[in-house]
């Protein structure tokens, strides 16, 4: 964590001010160290302020595994040549509706990953605030390496670390509809805004293949299954319909079938994003489906004007905070 971030944080359970004590920095990379409020601290490790209980229960534990394994698949630099190139930065500008220079802009990545729309926002000169609850922080740590115009933070989307009214953009983008209360996170949002923000966000459509009823039934056999196997049963499940069933897809009926029992990514061109997209939708906590209105109406009871559909779906939009 660069130093000059401290500024923009704050106390995620409060709203207090913190301050930085330094254990272990290189230059004004903070690598280990405290942040402290007068009601609680919390820890700065491998570069990472840590707003979360490291022994407490963690709704996104299955980010934390998926992220650390597939941890560079959708990065453009490792699409480069292949069918996926160019498909992060078009979703990221569809989604955002950005495609300007966004150099001295500090924005806010809710729900980062392993980092792929971090990067291409840096890309585009922004500082960013790169948030996610999960264990995927460290994966995003490695693939930006230690970049000063980032900032990771592990903390939760529903209570961001950050003042308010201090960012000049944020976005979020399939994440929302993974968290208890995706509305808290708009919400949320919008307090972190300065007048005039940008906010970007993209939730799953109802009616699509997310909210299927046989995904769902495999969602909850494999988190139940997970206290006592791990990701061990979804990993061998994305691995048994993208490898052994894949043949199948290509049979009349018999395909139809097929993805109807074991649902999966057949779609994507690429075998590693169809590995990384099954595991993605068989093991969320949560996961819920939205509407168009829906979406809109959040947007509107957090103070945003300007509030358009975006061209990623039903559930795309962006909106202009009212600081």
């Amino acid at each position: 964590m660069h130093k000059k971030f401290l500024p923009l944080l704050a106390d995620p359970e409060t709203g207090e001010p913190l301050e930085l004590t330094v254990d272990k920095a290189e230059a004004d990379i903070v690598i280990e160290g405290t942040l402290k409020s007068p009601s609680n601290q919390y820890l700065i490790t491998q570069g990472i302020p840590r707003f979360v209980d490291p022994q407490g229960e963690n709704y996104s534990k299955n980010f934390g595994y998926q992220w650390n394994r597939w941890k560079r698949v959708q990065f453009e630099d490792a699409n480069q040549g292949g069918p996926m190139e160019g498909y992060t930065t078009d979703m990221w500008e569809r989604i955002t509706a950005c495609e300007d220079d966004l150099a001295g802009q500090t924005i806010l990545d809710m729900g980062c990953g392993a980092g792929r729309f971090t990067d291409v926002a840096r890309s585009k000169g922004a500082s960013v605030i790169a948030i996610d609850y999960s264990s995927a922080v460290d994966a995003t740590a490695e693939n930006l390496n230690n970049d000063p115009n980032v900032c990771i933070c592990q903390a939760d989307a529903l209570r961001l670390p950050i003042r308010d009214h201090v960012l000049d953009g944020a976005f979020t983008i399939g994440v929302l509809h993974h968290t208890p209360d995706p509305k808290k996170g708009v919400l949320e949002a919008a307090r972190v805004l300065k007048h005039g923000g940008w906010f970007g966000l993209s939730v799953y459509a109802r009616g699509g293949g997310y909210d299927a009823r046989v995904r769902n039934l495999w969602r909850k056999l494999f988190n139940w299954l997970w206290p006592v196997f791990g990701p061990r049963p979804p990993l061998w499940y994305s691995y048994a319909t993208i490898y052994g069933l894949w043949p199948l897809h290509k049979i009349p009926v018999v395909g139809q079938i097929t993805r109807m029992i074991f649902p999966c990514a057949f779609y994507l061109p690429d075998h590693r994003w169809k590995l990384l997209d099954t595991f993605d939708s068989v093991t969320p906590s949560y996961q819920s489906t939205h509407i168009t209105h829906e979406v809109f109406k959040w947007f509107k009871s957090a103070g945003f004007s300007q509030i358009e559909p975006t061209p990623w779906g039903s559930t795309s939009f962006r909106g202009t905070g009212s600081g």
